[in-house]
């Protein structure tokens, strides 16, 4: 048997890590002496610390790693676990993604102000009414390109030729912490056979300012701000009955996440209403 120093040697596994796993009954040593208090190691306890660090780099928590080792759990439920643990990771990646594309915004609209860039032009026109296929979601913006892809294969299966613009209208929803309302819309041809997830309806005409920018679908644009601060100082008020529109015309060539894209402020004001 080894002792505690030479157990922490062979394991690279600090002593006192060792004697915390031992209060638990996470790791018991094989022998401890009564009257020294000295704990003592078979080898083949090696291959029980492995486990141990394996589980716990697989972002368990000790208590879980109690379990796990536990002769009386089966490998379903290893299985289980394993699975669960693999459903926490991605969505924290996601999650964790999300942040980093925030700040990425963020950064973009720092140094624009700072470095007093010009703002977007904006021009106001008018959008024709238009015949086109929807898919309605509460979500997040992350998710708005897999809803692209599920558009997109509905269309193919009605026979509809790809690529087309992909319009994104922003329904809003106020009792909504981190998702929205938002619809998805493609223009079609023809009139389509309705499904529970997919509907075919008529966009209104609409008076908008629009500008012109390159972007991505699921992350924030400061487009907004210059968007806003324009119809703010040129006496324009946003249409309240109507959704903003962000209009997705073509992917840039080798980033197929990064769209020509129109942003559609629907607008009332002096001379026209909706």
């Amino acid at each position: 048997m080894f002792k505690i120093s030479e157990f922490s040697k062979l394991s690279q596994v600090p002593a006192k890590t060792l004697r915390f796993y031992d209060q638990i009954e996470l790791l018991k040593p094989a022998y401890t002496d009564q009257q020294s208090g000295y704990r003592y190691y078979k080898s083949e306890q090696l291959l029980d610390l492995h486990r141990i660090l394996a589980f716990k780099d697989l972002g368990f928590t000790l208590e879980q790693i109690k379990q796990l080792l536990n002769d009386n759990v089966s490998t379903v439920e290893i299985r289980g676990m394993l699975r669960l643990k693999q459903a926490e990771l991605h969505s924290l990646i996601q999650s964790e993604m999300e942040r980093l594309r925030r700040i990425e915004v963020r950064l973009e609209q720092i140094e624009r102000q700072s470095d007093g860039l010009s703002h977007y032009e904006v021009v106001v026109k008018k959008v024709e009414s238009l015949m086109v296929a929807t898919l309605k979601e509460t979500t997040s913006r992350a998710s708005i390109p897999g809803l692209f892809e599920e558009i997109d294969e509905y269309l193919k299966w009605n026979g509809i030729p790809l690529p087309v613009p992909h319009i994104v209208m922003w329904h809003g929803c106020p009792e909504c912490e981190s998702s929205i309302d938002l619809e998805i819309a493609c223009p079609i041809p023809r009139r389509l056979q309705d499904t529970a997830r997919f509907r075919t309806m008529e966009l209104p005409e609409l008076t908008v300012a629009a500008v012109t920018h390159i972007s991505r679908p699921d992350m924030n644009t400061p487009v907004s701000i210059d968007l806003g601060s324009w119809i703010e100082e040129n006496g324009y008020q946003i249409n309240p009955e109507m959704p903003g529109r962000e209009v997705y015309l073509s992917p840039q060539e080798g980033n197929k996440l990064r769209y020509v894209t129109e942003s559609q402020m629907p607008i009332l004001g002096a001379g026209f209403m909706q």
